[in-house]
């Protein structure tokens, strides 16, 4: 039987949804049949996978992740909170903007 795989439309929601997934991993969730969300074409090692080889290349700093994991926690983007400073919209649009590049790549984007 074929599975139906709700595709991604932006980097940032490929962003949100592993954060989201992150956040549910670390209440309880264990495997893919426990996420009550839409099914997706990929797991959260794969864009785990994804990170460390960005990070590896220099692709995306440490800053880039921090900025980037503070704001998808929250999931909302720091363009539309006026507490954002500019240095944090750089990060997140440089390191999304990255992060596009590879998802495009591995076939999730």
């Amino acid at each position: 039987m074929r599975e139906y795989y709700e595709p991604f439309e932006t980097a940032e929601e490929v962003w949100f949804w592993f954060c989201n997934s992150l956040l549910a991993r670390g209440d309880g969730l264990r495997s893919r049949t426990d996420y009550c969300g839409k099914p997706r074409c990929c797991e959260i090692s794969d864009i785990y996978r994804i990170i460390k080889r960005m990070k590896h290349a220099h692709h995306l700093s440490q800053r880039h992740l921090r900025v980037m994991t503070q704001w998808g926690e929250r999931q909302l983007s720091p363009w539309y909170d006026k507490r954002a400073k500019r240095s944090e919209v750089r990060l997140w649009e440089e390191g999304l903007s990255n992060f596009e590049v590879y998802l495009k790549y591995y076939k999730i984007l």
